[in-house]
């Protein structure tokens, strides 16, 4: 899928193994500085600036032009500014070669990734951090202390990464660099205060309706080939319902074997309704097996899901019959999906508030001095008090049993990685714990996933979902709003299923969210137990002298157990990608 890399010295000349180590595409090499733009990327520059581009801008506001010469002339006029205008899924840098100094960008969401290293007066940026680590001064070793990030997350936050000269931009920020790197957010979401009244539905839908509408028009129009991946879900079948609205529409869909729950009935009933034309992928061990090893080289970091396998086999056959896919991630973070289904029964006293006319709700924020009243402890957020957050792996207990050293245990690291999330909004409990997927998990974890496949299946991955006028819109919305409590329990995502009920059955309308289902745990117990135990044998040699070979014993031996799938899976993730990247 391309990629820009480059580097940015403020006294010398890069030297030649460093711009070896760089390049490939289009080229610029100018006084301390060297941006390369490979296939599929662009590259631009006039008198005042060199602009590099991996990806597009969806809705630029010049047509016509490559995505680095849109942003050469907005950057030209405004600056960062120029920034504001920008819709899509990519990552930039700007060299200005007058005043000697480069900005490292990166999309709000985090759709695509930008990795830096920097030592003294220079700095080194790629779209992979393996060119990276082809640099002289970029050394291979492992960040141990990142670790329990990692296994309690199953992923690392940025900027840190699980090596240690190499650092993630975030999303949504801006890294200026003269001789020093200075890092800071140009993205900001407003969300609605504590105890905003409730919209009236109907307008409220209508202009969730037209947002939407809008984000898969701007991806989905143009000569390019599109489809959409169709889970059956709330939020594929919302993009394949807009998505047939511009024309037909082609689908497709994996389904796993031995697999708890089979979503393929349901993703071809909703093609059925919208009349797509559909495609339906069957993944077994031995194709999980065949493709592992070649996702396991194209990640840049430990993606430690196994259903990242069977989401690049569809990828890989989808991209033999169209150019683009729309994919549904954001969903959860933008409606309100599963995260916080289970703490609405909570939360009801928020939503009670909400409701109050306005006199009533301005003496509650009084009575409750800014703080929610379902928070146990004063001024921390409800979400911050319980850890919520992002996947659950190894607690402090389980590191503590597997790492060989306890200062990398870390207890309360889960805290200390959340609660700068938490401090970026105050607004109800569940937008506060959904802003926190939003910046976290969505980023780190299922983008990362998607942009793997994409690049490795050779296709393009948009995400009408992640459009910055309808989240912007969605935040706005109070919470509870999104997820509405009855004597039924929650109903999460309600407006997308609201959307969504004219046109589909009852029962695809209100079946309960499932993740890619699949047997992970049943077939390491299974068929892929001697394929297990050759993996296990590998981990066990632990170079890097991190794990206790007792304790992944212990694991295998408990293969059946709930959660210990996850964190077996967690492991040979790590110990695939370690040896990939060559890590010390």
């Amino acid at each position: 899928m391309g990629g820009i890399a480059g580097i940015f010295t403020i006294d010398g000349e890069p030297e030649q193994a460093e711009t070896r180590a760089l390049a490939g595409g289009a080229e610029f090499a100018g006084p301390g500085a060297f941006v390369s733009a490979r296939p599929r990327s662009t590259l631009a520059s006039n008198d005042r600036f060199v602009v590099a581009v991996a990806g597009h801008f969806d809705r630029a506001p010049v047509t016509g032009q490559s995505a680095a010469d849109t942003l050469l002339d907005l950057w030209t006029r405004s600056g960062v500014g120029a920034l504001a205008h920008l819709e899509g899924a990519w990552v930039a840098a700007v060299l200005e070669r007058q005043s000697r100094r480069i900005h490292l960008l990166r999309d709000p969401f985090g759709i695509r990734r930008l990795y830096f290293a920097e030592q003294g007066g220079r700095i080194a940026f790629s779209t992979s951090p393996k060119p990276l680590l082809d640099l002289p001064w970029v050394s291979r070793e492992i960040a141990r202390e990142h670790l329990a990030e990692y296994l309690s997350f199953r992923y690392v936050h940025a900027p840190r990464t699980l090596l240690r000269d190499v650092r993630s931009l975030p999303a949504g920020h801006h890294l200026k660099f003269d001789g020093r790197a200075r890092m800071e957010p140009w993205f900001h979401l407003r969300y609605a205060p504590p105890y905003a009244a409730m919209p009236d539905d109907k307008p409220t839908l209508e202009e969730i309706e037209r947002r939407l509408n809008r984000a898969v028009a701007a991806r989905a129009s143009g000569k390019e080939r599109v489809g959409v991946f169709l889970s059956g879900g709330l939020d594929s079948s919302a993009i394949t319902l807009f998505a047939s609205r511009l024309g037909p529409v082609h689908t497709f869909t994996v389904g796993v074997q031995d697999a708890d729950d089979d979503e393929v009935p349901y993703a071809g009933r909703v093609a059925h309704l919208l009349r797509a034309k559909h495609e339906v992928v069957r993944v077994d061990f031995e194709k999980f097996r065949g493709a592992y090893d070649s996702v396991i080289a194209a990640s840049d970091e430990p993606i430690t899901d196994p259903a990242v396998i069977p989401q690049f086999l569809l990828a890989q056959a989808a991209a033999q019959h169209v150019d683009v896919i729309l994919a549904g991630d954001g969903g959860d973070e933008v409606f309100g999906g599963r995260m916080v289904g289970l703490l609405a029964s909570q939360l009801r006293l928020s939503t009670w508030l909400g409701r109050m006319p306005a006199p009533a709700r301005h003496a509650a924020s009084r009575f409750f001095g800014g703080r929610r009243p379902e928070i146990d402890e004063p001024s921390v957020p409800f979400g911050l008090s319980r850890k919520i957050g992002g996947v659950h792996v190894f607690d402090a207990e389980t590191r503590g049993a597997l790492m060989r050293d306890p200062g990398w245990v870390r207890d309360g690291v889960r805290r200390m990685c959340l609660e700068p999330l938490y401090r970026e909004v105050v607004s109800d409990p569940v937008n506060e714990i959904l802003h926190v997927y939003l910046r976290g998990r969505m980023p780190e974890d299922a983008l990362a996933r998607t942009g793997t496949c994409a690049a490795l299946a050779g296709i393009a991955i948009r995400e009408p979902l992640l459009d910055r006028d309808l989240v912007a819109y969605c935040a706005g919305i109070p919470g509870p709003w999104k997820v509405r409590t009855g004597v039924g329990g929650a109903t999460t995502k309600w407006p997308l299923r609201e959307i969504l009920r004219p046109v589909l059955s009852w029962g695809l309308v209100n079946r309960p969210k499932r993740v890619l289902p699949g047997p992970w745990g049943r077939w390491l117990g299974g068929p892929a137990r001697g394929w297990l135990d050759e993996r296990v044998a590998t981990l066990r040699e632990d170079p890097h002298r991190l794990f206790l070979p007792a304790a992944i014993d212990a694991l295998v031996g408990e293969v059946d157990r709930t959660g210990t799938d996850a964190r077996l899976w967690t492991l040979l993730f790590l110990d695939g990608w370690m040896r990939e990247v060559g890590a010390t």
